[in-house]
C-alpha cells in the first residue's frame, strides 16, 4: 500500500475532496451562477506554436469577451501529452482549471502505453469539440523530394536513412500508419515539440514531418519547406494545388479534433456553461472563420452526450490506428 506521509499533500487532498462533497451536495447551482469569477486557465498539453496552443489562444480571446475575466493559456508539454493531463486531472474541479483536450491525450495515448495514469473517459469532463483537422506531409524544399510519390521512391531506395519527426501521437501514427501502407522504409524520431522537429526538417537531420494543418499554415507557401500531401480523403479547400495523398494511395485518410475538458467533478451547471460558449463561439461567424483559417475543419453541433460518445469513439478509431501501424505500446 502507497502512503502519503507529505502533510501539505494530505491537506491538498482533503479541501479537494471537501470542495467536491459540498459542490455535489449544494449542485453547484449557486456556485455557477458566479462563474467565473477569476481568471480561467486553460493548459495546453504540449508546447507553444501547434495546433491545440493556436486554438486554445483563439478560444481564450473569445472567452475572454464574453466573460470579462482573463484567460491564461499554459503550455505544459511532456510525455505525450500525459504531464499536463495528470495535471489537470488533480485539478481543483472548480472550472478555473480546463484543458484544451487532443487525440493525442485523450485518445491515442490509451492505445500507445501499457498504462497512463488518468482515464479520458471517467476522469474529465468532456464538454465540446472545436472541430477535426489534419496533416500535411512536409519536406525540405531543398531535398531532391518533390512529390509523395518521391518520398516512397527515395526511402526505397535509401533505407535506413529516411527519418520522419514526430512530436504527438497525430504526428507519429500518421508517419507509421503512411510507412505501413506506401512500404517506405521511414524511421521515427520524437521531438518534445513542433519547432524542434521543423528546425531539424529545415536542416536537413530528417527528411519528412507530418505536420497539422495549423502550425503548417505558415509553413506551406513558404520558401523553406514544401507541402506534399495532406492527409485528408481530398484536397483541403484553403490549398487547393496540394494533393491529397489518397491520390496516390486510395483510401488514405487521417483526421484529429481537438476539444475542450475539465476535471471529473466539476459542477455540472459549470460544464454546460462552458458547453454553451464554445457553441456559442462556434456559431460565431467571425470565431468560426478564425478557426477555419487555422486550419480547423466544422463538426456538426454537438451536445454534451454527443460529444461523450464521439470520445469513445475516437479512443476506439486510434486504437485501430496503433494496432494497424505495428507500434507497439510503451
Amino acid at each position: 500500500m502507497r502512503y502519503i506521509t507529505n502533510k501539505s499533500s494530505i491537506n491538498t487532498l482533503m479541501l479537494r475532496f471537501l470542495f467536491t462533497v459540498l459542490l455535489s451536495t449544494f449542485g453547484g447551482i449557486g456556485y455557477a451562477q458566479t462563474y467565473p469569477s477569476q481568471a480561467i486557465k486553460i493548459i495546453v498539453p504540449f508546447g507553444p506554436g501547434g495546433s491545440s496552443d493556436i486554438v486554445a489562444r483563439a478560444f481564450g480571446q473569445y472567452l475572454f469577451t464574453l466573460t470579462g475575466q482573463p484567460v491564461l493559456i499554459e503550455n505544459m508539454a511532456g510525455a505525450n501529452g500525459i504531464i499536463a493531463t495528470q495535471f489537470v486531472k488533480s485539478a481543483t474541479p472548480d472550472g478555473y482549471t480546463l484543458e484544451l483536450a487532443t487525440n493525442t491525450t485523450h485518445a491515442a495515448n490509451v492505445s500507445l502505453y501499457k498504462s497512463i495514469p488518468y482515464d479520458p473517459m471517467n476522469d474529465f469532463e468532456n464538454i465540446s469539440p472545436f472541430g477535426i483537422s489534419a496533416s500535411v506531409a512536409m519536406v525540405s524544399r531543398d531535398s531532391s523530394i518533390k512529390s509523395i510519390a518521391d518520398l516512397v521512391a527515395y526511402s526505397k531506395a535509401n533505407p535506413g536513412k529516411v527519418f520522419f519527426g514526430y512530436y504527438n501521437a497525430a504526428s507519429q501514427i500518421t508517419a507509421e500508419t503512411f510507412r505501413v501502407r506506401t512500404g517506405a522504409p521511414m524511421t521515427g524520431i520524437g521531438y518534445k515539440a513542433i519547432g524542434n522537429a521543423v528546425s531539424d526538417l529545415m536542416g536537413g537531420h530528417i527528411q519528412v514531418v507530418f505536420m497539422e494543418f495549423l502550425p503548417a499554415m505558415a509553413q506551406v507557401n513558404g520558401t523553406r519547406l514544401l507541402p506534399l500531401g495532406v492527409t485528408t480523403a481530398t484536397r483541403y479547400k484553403l490549398w487547393p494545388n496540394v494533393p491529397a495523398i489518397a491520390e496516390t494511395y486510395p483510401g488514405f485518410d487521417i483526421t484529429f479534433h481537438l476539444g475542450l475538458a475539465a476535471p471529473a467533478g466539476t459542477p455540472i451547471p459549470i460544464v454546460n456553461k462552458l458547453h454553451d460558449w464554445v457553441s456559442q463561439a462556434l456559431a460565431d461567424p467571425a470565431f468560426n472563420r478564425k478557426l477555419e483559417e487555422l486550419g480547423m475543419l466544422p463538426l456538426p453541433p454537438m451536445t454534451r452526450k454527443d460529444y461523450i460518445n464521439f470520445s469513445a469513439g475516437e479512443i476506439a478509431r486510434w486504437s485501430n490506428y496503433v494496432k494497424s501501424s505495428g507500434l507497439v505500446p510503451q
